[in-house]
């Protein structure tokens, strides 16, 4: 694997002020975003990152002690982004369930890379950060789910704490039905040729708007029942 420097500051150059340490860090997790592209994440180490964003590999660990703590603090960018891009969306007029699920899972198939992190955060990075790198993760989440969730309450009229649940619906079904749309490639061509098996290939951007649209309606339809 080739792997080619991107660093901003240049190998050679130390970061000395707390500027110049933001953008060494920002190197590092656009070089460790680079290689996640092409490269499974297992197969990804600590030295491929350091190689790539110019820094010897004893610096990177300044910034990030763990390979996982550096791809949860990628993940974290990405939500970010997510969020921001969402909450866009529900600031706009006349949103009704179908037009929403229709914007998630086109948002969601043109962020590739965020689906692949978001897949790996419960069962590898949030099992191997400290804890409290983790909860600092967690709260950061926490707070934008929130004020999201509120957002998705008024703009498509769902009963109380339905926006936040939604979006914790969304973040456990997203990973799943990703990967069932995405078999490898000899697996699919089996499939494909055997019509008992036909009905198991999905279509990421389908089948994930007809269960938000379902979903949507279905928390509108609370609205006012008790629990």
């Amino acid at each position: 694997m080739v792997i080619k420097n991107i660093c901003s500051l240049g190998p050679s150059r130390r970061a000395v002020n707390a500027d110049q340490k933001d953008l060494r860090r920002g190197d590092i997790l656009t070089a460790a975003a680079t290689l996640f592209e092409r490269t499974p994440y297992e197969a990804i180490t600590m030295s491929h990152v350091a190689t790539a964003a110019g820094v010897a590999k004893g610096t990177l660990y300044l910034y990030f002690p763990t390979r996982e703590a550096l791809f949860l603090h990628l993940l974290g960018q990405h939500y970010a982004g997510w969020f921001d891009a969402l909450d866009a969306r529900l600031r706009q007029p006349h949103l009704s369930a179908q037009v929403w699920a229709e914007w998630v899972a086109h948002e969601l198939v043109a962020r590739p890379l965020f689906l692949r992190l978001v897949a790996i955060l419960h069962v590898v990075l949030e099992r191997n950060v400290p804890l409290p790198e983790v909860l600092v993760f967690k709260r950061q989440l926490a707070s934008r789910v929130a004020t999201s969730g509120a957002e998705l309450e008024r703009a498509l009229d769902l009963p109380p704490a339905g926006g936040g649940r939604l979006l914790l619906w969304l973040q456990a079904v997203v990973p799943g039905l990703a990967q069932m749309a995405t078999p490898p490639a000899p697996l699919r061509a089996a499939i494909e040729a055997d019509p008992q098996l036909a009905g198991l290939l999905v279509d990421f951007t389908t089948e994930l708007r007809a269960l938000l649209a379902a979903v949507v309606h279905g928390l509108q339809g609370t609205k006012g029942t008790p629990e």
